[in-house]
């Protein structure tokens, strides 16, 4: 039952509709007007400005901390909090509050993955962040920041379960970006 409970809770938490809320408090319109429609920190930043992509991306990536802190109240071990970072990052794709639309889950993903190893994750995102600066392409940074992770969890012999978990975040987060946006480095250039 309590699994039930984490999982729900983790759904909801997932489907809060950041971009959607904070588009229409900057523009009074919904994000699905701007760019490529996507509902995510990205398409807030390309088309509606800095400040409120960085709210964005503070409440995105903190639904995937949350679900996992959730899981963590619960006690029901590094597995169940694996799966609600998981199902949070499903409800951040396939939101209730938007008819199960949503955006990609990268953000989602790397509170999880923050929540699960954060030891792992802040030098995979510093590096990210100094080569999409470097490169002028986010899209190549947060590659290398993502395969990084997983590496420096193993490095820092992190449980097999928590490489694991991070792998599947990447993925299923991974799995939608190239479904909605291809690979294209069109998408990839700071501006």
């Amino acid at each position: 039952m309590e699994l039930i409970i984490v999982t729900l809770l983790a759904y909801v938490v997932g489907s809060f509709p950041s971009s959607t809320l904070v588009s229409y408090k900057w523009t009074g319109q919904n994000i699905r007007n701007f760019g490529n429609g996507n509902p995510g920190m990205m398409n807030v930043l390309d088309n509606i400005g800095v400040r409120p992509a960085i709210w964005v991306g503070i409440l995105d990536i903190g639904k995937g901390a949350l679900a996992v802190f959730i899981a963590k109240i619960f006690g029901l071990g590094v597995s169940t909090e694996i799966i609600a970072a998981l199902i949070a990052v499903i409800g951040h794709d396939y939101s209730i509050f938007l008819r199960l639309r949503g955006g990609n889950g990268m953000a989602t993903a790397v509170g999880g993955i923050c929540a699960l190893a954060i030891n792992a994750a802040i030098p995979a995102l510093v590096m990210a962040a100094l080569l999409s600066i470097i490169t002028g392409s986010r899209r190549l940074g947060g590659i290398i920041g993502l395969i990084l992770v997983p590496g420096i969890a193993y490095i820092l012999s992190m449980p097999d379960t928590i490489i694991v978990g991070i792998v599947l975040l990447e993925t299923i987060a991974a799995v939608k970006i190239i479904k909605f946006e291809g690979f294209s480095p069109s998408h990839s250039r700071i501006s």
